[in-house]
């Protein structure tokens, strides 16, 4: 059980971490500004949205399974819908590498769906 208390953190210090050596990378001048922005945007997004469904997932826990499968597959719904507006409108309104955005977006997306896909599968295997 203190795994999973202590899971959330461990998987935003794993990302903390591989934003640090891409930020390492753009300081000794191996990446350019826009990709550093695009990969930091990207980042962002997914990042909350993973936050969001992983918060979703703690909090409809102790509740009955017919919650449970509305909060997390209702807010899976909705989490798409507000990452495709805000990958919309950074597409459209700010200058960055539109093929970086998405490879990073796309990369991150599914590091975090494994991520929270591991955690299901770790609160099944402890009750």
């Amino acid at each position: 059980m203190r795994l999973l208390n202590n899971y959330f953190l461990k998987s935003t210090l794993f990302i903390f971490f591989l934003f640090a050596a891409i930020f390492l990378l753009y300081s000794v001048s191996l990446l350019s500004f826009g990709f550093l922005k695009s990969f930091i945007l990207a980042g962002f997004i997914t990042y909350f949205n993973f936050a969001l469904g992983f918060f979703s997932i703690k909090l409809t826990l102790e509740k009955s399974a017919k919650i449970f499968l509305i909060a997390v597959l209702g807010g899976m719904v909705l989490r798409l819908f507000l990452m495709l507006i805000m990958v919309f409108i950074s597409l459209k309104f700010l200058d960055i590498r539109a093929d970086v955005f998405i490879f990073v977006i796309l990369f991150f997306y599914i590091v975090y769906l494994i991520i929270e896909i591991f955690y299901l599968f770790m609160i099944k295997g402890s009750n």
